[in-house]
Protein backbone atom coordinates (compact mmCIF):
# COMPACT_ATOMS: atom_id res chain seq x y z
CA UNK A 1 0.00 0.00 0.00
CA UNK A 2 1.25 3.50 -0.57
CA UNK A 3 2.26 5.40 2.29
CA UNK A 4 -0.47 8.96 2.00
CA UNK A 5 1.91 10.71 4.03
CA UNK A 6 4.52 13.43 2.92
CA UNK A 7 6.70 15.51 4.03
CA UNK A 8 6.70 19.71 4.06
CA UNK A 9 9.60 21.88 5.26
CA UNK A 10 7.76 24.14 7.64
CA UNK A 11 9.06 27.31 6.45
CA UNK A 12 7.24 26.30 3.22
CA UNK A 13 3.74 25.88 4.72
CA UNK A 14 4.88 29.83 6.98
CA UNK A 15 5.28 31.31 3.52
CA UNK A 16 2.06 29.64 2.37
CA UNK A 17 0.09 31.16 5.54
CA UNK A 18 1.20 34.14 4.91
CA UNK A 19 0.13 34.55 1.50
CA UNK A 20 -3.47 33.28 3.31
CA UNK A 21 -3.10 35.99 5.53
CA UNK A 22 -2.38 38.22 2.19
CA UNK A 23 -5.80 37.29 0.85
CA UNK A 24 -7.27 38.35 4.00
CA UNK A 25 -6.00 41.72 3.97
CA UNK A 26 -6.82 42.32 -0.20
CA UNK A 27 -10.27 40.12 0.48
CA UNK A 28 -11.01 43.09 3.48
CA UNK A 29 -9.39 45.95 1.19
CA UNK A 30 -11.94 45.29 -2.02
CA UNK A 31 -14.97 44.84 0.67
CA UNK A 32 -14.26 48.19 1.90
CA UNK A 33 -14.06 49.87 -1.56
CA UNK A 34 -16.85 47.88 -2.36
CA UNK A 35 -19.11 49.00 0.61
CA UNK A 36 -18.31 52.89 -0.38
CA UNK A 37 -19.62 52.67 -4.04
CA UNK A 38 -23.34 54.26 -4.31
CA UNK A 39 -26.03 51.44 -3.67
CA UNK A 40 -27.38 49.58 -7.40
CA UNK A 41 -27.85 46.05 -8.32
CA UNK A 42 -23.99 45.63 -9.58
CA UNK A 43 -23.02 46.36 -5.71
CA UNK A 44 -24.69 43.18 -4.48
CA UNK A 45 -23.89 41.25 -6.74
CA UNK A 46 -19.77 42.40 -5.84
CA UNK A 47 -20.84 42.17 -2.61
CA UNK A 48 -22.40 38.48 -2.54
CA UNK A 49 -18.93 37.74 -4.56
CA UNK A 50 -16.57 38.98 -2.10
CA UNK A 51 -18.63 37.16 0.78
CA UNK A 52 -18.01 33.77 -1.45
CA UNK A 53 -14.67 34.99 -1.75
CA UNK A 54 -13.94 35.05 1.87
CA UNK A 55 -15.51 31.36 2.50
CA UNK A 56 -13.13 30.46 0.02
CA UNK A 57 -9.92 31.95 2.08
CA UNK A 58 -11.15 31.04 5.41
CA UNK A 59 -11.25 27.40 3.91
CA UNK A 60 -8.27 27.57 2.45
CA UNK A 61 -6.55 29.13 6.34
CA UNK A 62 -7.90 25.92 7.72
CA UNK A 63 -6.61 23.58 5.38
CA UNK A 64 -3.09 25.72 5.68
CA UNK A 65 -2.93 26.08 9.24
CA UNK A 66 -4.22 22.70 9.81
CA UNK A 67 -1.46 20.61 8.20
CA UNK A 68 1.40 22.52 10.29
CA UNK A 69 -0.50 21.95 13.81
CA UNK A 70 -0.77 18.94 16.08
CA UNK A 71 -2.87 17.93 18.86
CA UNK A 72 -0.72 18.67 22.09
CA UNK A 73 -1.94 15.52 23.55
CA UNK A 74 -0.23 13.43 20.93
CA UNK A 75 3.02 14.72 22.93
CA UNK A 76 2.09 12.61 26.25
CA UNK A 77 3.92 10.06 25.19
CA UNK A 78 7.38 11.77 24.65
CA UNK A 79 7.33 13.59 27.99
CA UNK A 80 5.83 10.40 29.99
CA UNK A 81 8.68 8.66 28.97
CA UNK A 82 10.98 11.47 30.39
CA UNK A 83 9.52 10.70 33.43
CA UNK A 84 9.88 6.67 33.40
CA UNK A 85 13.40 7.01 32.21
CA UNK A 86 14.94 9.32 35.44
CA UNK A 87 12.14 8.59 38.13
CA UNK A 88 14.30 7.61 41.30
CA UNK A 89 13.22 4.49 43.06
CA UNK A 90 11.46 5.77 45.69
CA UNK A 91 9.30 8.86 44.20
CA UNK A 92 5.78 8.23 42.73
CA UNK A 93 5.01 10.73 39.98
CA UNK A 94 2.37 10.71 37.62
CA UNK A 95 2.00 12.64 34.20
CA UNK A 96 -1.12 14.78 33.44
CA UNK A 97 -1.79 16.65 30.61
CA UNK A 98 -4.56 18.74 30.35
CA UNK A 99 -6.02 21.06 27.08
CA UNK A 100 -4.62 18.08 24.95
CA UNK A 101 -7.04 19.18 22.15
CA UNK A 102 -5.79 22.17 21.83
CA UNK A 103 -3.72 22.44 18.40
CA UNK A 104 -0.38 24.07 18.60
CA UNK A 105 1.93 24.93 15.63
CA UNK A 106 4.47 22.01 15.22
CA UNK A 107 7.30 24.93 14.91
CA UNK A 108 6.38 26.70 17.80
CA UNK A 109 6.68 23.13 19.89
CA UNK A 110 9.87 22.22 18.41
CA UNK A 111 11.10 25.66 19.58
CA UNK A 112 9.70 24.96 23.36
CA UNK A 113 10.59 21.36 23.73
CA UNK A 114 14.16 21.64 25.47
CA UNK A 115 12.42 24.20 28.08
CA UNK A 116 9.65 21.92 28.58
CA UNK A 117 11.42 18.89 28.87
CA UNK A 118 13.94 20.62 31.20
CA UNK A 119 10.66 22.04 33.58
CA UNK A 120 9.68 17.80 33.63
CA UNK A 121 13.29 16.60 34.58
CA UNK A 122 13.87 19.44 37.25
CA UNK A 123 10.58 18.58 38.81
CA UNK A 124 11.27 15.07 38.95
CA UNK A 125 15.29 14.91 40.24
CA UNK A 126 15.02 18.60 42.30
CA UNK A 127 11.18 19.91 42.87
CA UNK A 128 8.96 16.53 43.87
CA UNK A 129 9.68 15.06 47.03
CA UNK A 130 10.56 11.30 47.73
CA UNK A 131 7.35 9.18 49.22
CA UNK A 132 8.68 9.46 53.13
CA UNK A 133 8.78 13.34 52.78
CA UNK A 134 5.75 13.34 51.53
CA UNK A 135 3.94 11.73 53.63
CA UNK A 136 5.56 13.45 56.21
CA UNK A 137 3.77 16.73 55.21
CA UNK A 138 0.76 14.94 55.14
CA UNK A 139 0.77 14.40 51.07
CA UNK A 140 0.16 12.11 48.69
CA UNK A 141 2.80 10.04 48.42
CA UNK A 142 1.93 9.76 44.64
CA UNK A 143 2.92 12.93 43.37
CA UNK A 144 1.68 15.13 39.86
CA UNK A 145 2.99 16.97 36.96
CA UNK A 146 0.44 18.40 34.57
CA UNK A 147 1.57 20.30 31.43
CA UNK A 148 -1.60 22.65 30.69
CA UNK A 149 -2.02 23.83 27.45
CA UNK A 150 -4.24 26.55 26.24
CA UNK A 151 -5.32 29.32 23.28
CA UNK A 152 -6.88 32.65 24.31
CA UNK A 153 -7.00 35.78 22.93
CA UNK A 154 -4.40 35.87 19.61
CA UNK A 155 -1.72 33.78 22.31
CA UNK A 156 -0.91 30.62 23.83
CA UNK A 157 0.04 29.27 26.74
CA UNK A 158 1.81 26.24 28.41
CA UNK A 159 2.49 25.56 31.75
CA UNK A 160 4.46 23.18 33.58
CA UNK A 161 3.28 22.51 36.99
CA UNK A 162 4.69 20.28 39.47
CA UNK A 163 3.10 19.34 43.41
CA UNK A 164 6.14 18.87 45.18
CA UNK A 165 8.63 21.68 46.79
CA UNK A 166 8.85 25.09 45.44
CA UNK A 167 11.37 27.73 45.36
CA UNK A 168 11.18 30.88 47.30
CA UNK A 169 10.08 33.48 45.63
CA UNK A 170 13.13 35.65 47.47
CA UNK A 171 15.71 33.01 45.78
CA UNK A 172 13.77 33.87 42.33
CA UNK A 173 14.37 37.15 42.59
CA UNK A 174 17.89 37.91 44.10
CA UNK A 175 18.95 35.03 41.79
CA UNK A 176 20.60 32.82 44.77
CA UNK A 177 19.82 29.51 45.67
CA UNK A 178 19.42 26.61 47.96
CA UNK A 179 21.53 23.43 46.71
CA UNK A 180 18.70 21.78 45.69
CA UNK A 181 17.29 24.36 43.64
CA UNK A 182 20.51 25.81 42.03
CA UNK A 183 20.18 24.02 38.85
CA UNK A 184 16.47 25.19 38.21
CA UNK A 185 17.21 28.74 38.98
CA UNK A 186 19.58 28.80 36.08
CA UNK A 187 17.38 26.71 33.33
CA UNK A 188 14.89 29.26 34.52
CA UNK A 189 16.75 32.02 32.81
CA UNK A 190 17.53 30.07 30.17
CA UNK A 191 13.79 29.72 29.60
CA UNK A 192 13.07 32.97 29.89
CA UNK A 193 15.98 33.99 27.60
CA UNK A 194 13.98 31.40 25.14
CA UNK A 195 10.20 32.50 25.31
CA UNK A 196 11.56 36.24 25.13
CA UNK A 197 13.64 35.31 21.82
CA UNK A 198 9.86 34.34 20.56
CA UNK A 199 8.07 37.31 21.89
CA UNK A 200 6.46 35.98 24.67
CA UNK A 201 6.94 36.01 28.85
CA UNK A 202 6.90 33.71 31.55
CA UNK A 203 4.98 33.17 34.70
CA UNK A 204 5.85 31.75 38.02
CA UNK A 205 3.99 30.36 40.72
CA UNK A 206 5.57 29.25 43.90
CA UNK A 207 5.00 27.91 47.35
CA UNK A 208 7.62 26.08 49.57
CA UNK A 209 4.90 23.55 50.65
CA UNK A 210 2.50 23.75 47.75
CA UNK A 211 4.82 23.32 44.59
CA UNK A 212 5.90 25.18 41.57
CA UNK A 213 4.02 26.18 38.40
CA UNK A 214 5.84 28.05 35.51
CA UNK A 215 3.85 29.24 32.50
CA UNK A 216 4.70 30.34 28.98
CA UNK A 217 3.03 32.72 27.45
CA UNK A 218 3.50 33.50 23.43
CA UNK A 219 1.85 35.25 20.69
CA UNK A 220 -0.13 33.40 17.90
CA UNK A 221 1.70 35.22 15.03
CA UNK A 222 -0.03 35.61 12.07
CA UNK A 223 -3.15 33.82 13.15
CA UNK A 224 -6.14 34.36 11.35
CA UNK A 225 -9.09 35.22 14.07
CA UNK A 226 -12.84 36.80 14.45
CA UNK A 227 -12.72 40.47 15.92
CA UNK A 228 -15.25 42.77 16.97
CA UNK A 229 -14.99 46.72 15.82
CA UNK A 230 -15.41 48.63 18.89
CA UNK A 231 -15.10 52.47 18.82
CA UNK A 232 -14.06 54.44 22.43
CA UNK A 233 -14.11 58.42 20.98
CA UNK A 234 -12.83 58.53 17.69
CA UNK A 235 -10.97 55.62 18.30
CA UNK A 236 -11.68 51.92 17.07
CA UNK A 237 -9.78 49.33 18.56
CA UNK A 238 -10.98 45.28 17.80
CA UNK A 239 -11.69 42.76 20.39
CA UNK A 240 -11.46 39.49 19.86
CA UNK A 241 -14.82 37.80 19.92
CA UNK A 242 -13.40 34.23 21.56
CA UNK A 243 -13.82 36.63 24.68
CA UNK A 244 -17.02 38.30 24.07
CA UNK A 245 -19.55 36.72 26.61
CA UNK A 246 -22.30 39.11 25.27
CA UNK A 247 -23.06 43.00 25.17
CA UNK A 248 -25.76 45.16 26.85
CA UNK A 249 -26.81 48.64 27.23
CA UNK A 250 -27.53 48.56 31.11
CA UNK A 251 -29.67 50.50 33.55
CA UNK A 252 -29.03 52.52 36.50
CA UNK A 253 -30.69 49.42 38.74
CA UNK A 254 -28.21 47.26 36.86
CA UNK A 255 -25.01 49.58 38.13
CA UNK A 256 -23.67 49.31 41.52
CA UNK A 257 -20.88 51.25 43.50
CA UNK A 258 -18.75 50.45 46.00
CA UNK A 259 -16.15 52.19 48.34
CA UNK A 260 -15.72 55.92 47.10
CA UNK A 261 -18.00 55.23 44.26
CA UNK A 262 -15.23 54.96 41.94
CA UNK A 263 -15.11 51.27 40.76
CA UNK A 264 -18.33 50.07 39.61
CA UNK A 265 -20.11 46.92 39.48
CA UNK A 266 -22.30 45.81 37.00
CA UNK A 267 -25.30 42.90 38.22
CA UNK A 268 -26.23 40.83 35.83
CA UNK A 269 -28.70 37.59 36.55
CA UNK A 270 -27.08 37.82 40.22
CA UNK A 271 -24.00 38.20 39.76
CA UNK A 272 -21.42 40.66 40.04
CA UNK A 273 -19.32 42.11 37.52
CA UNK A 274 -16.48 44.69 37.68
CA UNK A 275 -16.56 47.23 35.14
CA UNK A 276 -13.42 48.70 33.14
CA UNK A 277 -14.19 52.28 31.49
CA UNK A 278 -11.68 51.31 28.39
CA UNK A 279 -11.43 55.21 27.68
CA UNK A 280 -9.86 56.03 31.40
CA UNK A 281 -7.53 52.47 30.82
CA UNK A 282 -6.14 53.99 27.84
CA UNK A 283 -6.56 57.45 28.72
CA UNK A 284 -8.19 58.71 25.34
CA UNK A 285 -11.81 60.85 25.21
CA UNK A 286 -15.23 59.00 25.13
CA UNK A 287 -18.27 60.68 23.88
CA UNK A 288 -20.32 58.68 26.73
CA UNK A 289 -19.01 59.17 30.24
CA UNK A 290 -22.72 57.48 31.74
CA UNK A 291 -22.52 53.93 31.65
CA UNK A 292 -26.08 54.13 31.10
CA UNK A 293 -25.13 55.98 27.56
CA UNK A 294 -22.73 53.55 26.09
CA UNK A 295 -22.39 49.67 25.99
CA UNK A 296 -20.61 47.09 28.16
CA UNK A 297 -19.24 44.50 26.86
CA UNK A 298 -18.90 40.92 29.06
CA UNK A 299 -15.74 39.54 28.55
CA UNK A 300 -13.97 36.51 30.22
CA UNK A 301 -10.71 35.12 30.85
CA UNK A 302 -10.23 31.89 32.29
CA UNK A 303 -13.04 31.97 35.09
CA UNK A 304 -12.39 35.56 35.69
CA UNK A 305 -15.03 38.15 33.94
CA UNK A 306 -15.38 42.02 33.06
CA UNK A 307 -17.35 44.49 31.84
CA UNK A 308 -15.97 46.76 29.08
CA UNK A 309 -17.70 50.64 29.00
CA UNK A 310 -17.24 51.45 25.31
CA UNK A 311 -19.11 54.16 23.40
CA UNK A 312 -20.72 51.45 20.85
CA UNK A 313 -19.70 48.25 18.79
CA UNK A 314 -19.63 48.09 14.95
CA UNK A 315 -19.19 45.37 12.25
CA UNK A 316 -17.43 41.68 12.91
CA UNK A 317 -14.71 41.07 10.69
CA UNK A 318 -11.90 38.24 9.97
CA UNK A 319 -8.50 39.40 10.63
CA UNK A 320 -4.91 38.97 10.45
CA UNK A 321 -2.83 39.12 13.85
CA UNK A 322 0.46 40.59 13.71
CA UNK A 323 3.03 40.81 16.65
CA UNK A 324 3.89 43.98 17.54
CA UNK A 325 6.90 43.54 19.49
CA UNK A 326 8.13 42.11 15.89
CA UNK A 327 8.94 45.58 14.62
CA UNK A 328 8.11 48.06 17.78
CA UNK A 329 7.88 46.36 21.50
CA UNK A 330 5.47 44.80 23.67
CA UNK A 331 2.72 47.33 24.90
CA UNK A 332 0.59 46.80 27.64
CA UNK A 333 -2.98 45.47 27.18
CA UNK A 334 -2.99 45.20 23.52
CA UNK A 335 -2.65 41.33 21.98
CA UNK A 336 -1.24 42.92 18.54
CA UNK A 337 -2.42 44.38 15.43
CA UNK A 338 -3.68 44.43 12.35
CA UNK A 339 -3.86 46.01 8.87
CA UNK A 340 -7.56 46.89 8.16
CA UNK A 341 -9.07 47.21 5.17
CA UNK A 342 -8.46 50.79 4.36
CA UNK A 343 -4.46 50.83 5.00
CA UNK A 344 -4.80 51.79 8.22
CA UNK A 345 -3.70 49.73 11.59
CA UNK A 346 -5.61 47.95 13.57
CA UNK A 347 -5.04 47.60 17.48
CA UNK A 348 -6.34 43.89 19.07
CA UNK A 349 -7.28 44.42 22.72
CA UNK A 350 -5.95 42.07 25.06
CA UNK A 351 -8.78 40.78 27.05
CA UNK A 352 -6.50 38.60 29.60
CA UNK A 353 -4.14 41.17 30.23
CA UNK A 354 -6.82 43.76 31.15
CA UNK A 355 -8.84 41.90 33.20
CA UNK A 356 -5.82 40.79 35.28
CA UNK A 357 -4.51 44.35 35.84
Amino acid sequence: MINSNVTVNLQKLEKLLNKVADLVITNSMMSQSVDNLPQSEEKKNLLDKISLFQRHIVELQDYATDIRMIRFDSLYGIYNDIILEILPKNKSINLQLLGGDTKVDKSLIEQLDSSIKILITNAVLYGIEDKEERILKNKDENSTIKIIAQQLNGQISFSIVNDGRGISKEEINENESLDYSNNQLKDIDKIKEIVEKLNGSIEIQTDLDEGFSLTMNLPLTHSILEGLNIKIGNNIFILPTSSIVESIQPTSEMIKLVGDGSSPLLMLRDEFIPIIKLHEHFNIESKNHRLEDGILIIVKSGIQKAALFIDEFLQQQQIVVKAIETNFRKVDSVAGATVRGDGSIGIIIDVKTIIEN
